[in-house]
């Protein structure tokens, strides 16, 4: 019989190797150290927009035997006038169990609905986001956590599934003469790090956004190495001309002069039916884990 406890710091190493555990079977080598894990229970600096709205925050931990085998940190929102979408609303920032622990995870999240009920809180979601990286969502690896969430009452929109590729940056052909010749390179500057914009009559008709510090200026030492494709985006009308290959290769040598080695992006379902998915094989990259986004209460005061 598991007990549903408040968070308190003697619980912190069996919540880091929780966490750890289900972050290392989506990527291998991936890794929160203790004191980030403790850091964000408290805040979350990298979301600048919406942490600043959060009014109360509480971290459940589902413990048998002394053990901490299931765990959910709840985000109590009272957004502005001018964002609907948070006033009033709560949030599961994250939420683990091991595939062992059915009746630990079966408590908490009981422990979860009771605590937003209480909150009275009119929207219900699962963020389930984690730091470093597109990580965001219920990885196909963790097959128990969709089990018990289901199980519990919860609902997938089927819409949001992304697809997260993984792969070196060595191999790939460096950038050369643009495909178009009105086409020039513009670099820029992003909140999250370079991009690189295809221009034609200074006029933006692609561009291509990544990150090449994924270890948050050191905190995470674990992702030394990696970066991130976040964004790509080309208007219809110039596609199938070679433009997003070549600032892609523009993007893999400037990661690669910062010393980088690998990459991940992550690719929603439309884009792996409009060809995304063939577009990044063709670079190296390979589909590591399905994620499934999305997740809500069919009513939250049920």
């Amino acid at each position: 019989m598991a007990d549903v406890v408040p968070y308190e710091e003697s619980h912190l190493p069996q919540l880091q190797r929780l966490v750890n555990g289900h972050l290392g079977a989506v990527m291998p080598g991936w890794a929160l150290p203790s004191g980030f894990i403790a850091d964000r229970l408290m805040r979350d600096p990298e979301e600048y927009v919406t942490d600043p709205w959060v009014v109360e925050r509480k971290t459940l931990c589902g413990v048998e035997k002394g053990r901490v085998c299931a765990a959910a940190h709840l985000l109590r929102y009272r957004g502005p006038q001018e964002n609907p979408a948070y006033r009033n609303a709560a949030d599961v920032a994250w939420f683990f169990a091991w595939p062992e622990s059915v009746g630990a995870a079966d408590a908490v999240l009981t422990a979860v609905r009771r605590q937003v009920v209480d909150w009275g809180a009119d929207r219900t979601g699962l963020c389930h986001g984690l730091p470093g990286g597109p990580c965001y969502g219920v990885a196909d690896s963790w097959p128990h956590i969709a089990a018990c969430l289901k199980n519990a009452g919860w609902v997938l929109k089927a819409d949001c599934v992304y697809t997260l590729y993984a792969g070196p940056l060595t191999g790939i052909e460096p950038p050369c003469d643009p495909p178009v010749p009105e086409v020039s390179l513009q670099r820029g500057i992003e909140i999250t790090d370079a991009s690189f914009l295809a221009m034609v009559n200074g006029k933006e008709i692609a561009h291509c956004e990544v990150v090449a510090d994924m270890t948050l200026g050191g905190e995470l030492p674990a992702y030394a190495g990696w970066s991130e494709l976040s964004s790509l985006l080309l208007d219809e009308e110039w596609r199938n001309r070679g433009i997003g290959t070549w600032l892609v290769r523009h993007a893999v040598a400037w990661l690669r002069l910062a010393g980088r080695e690998r990459i991940v992006l992550a690719v929603a379902r439309e884009g792996e039916e409009a060809g995304a998915g063939r577009f990044y094989r063709r670079f190296g990259w390979q589909p590591v884990t399905r994620l499934d986004k999305g997740w809500s209460f069919a009513t939250p005061g049920a």
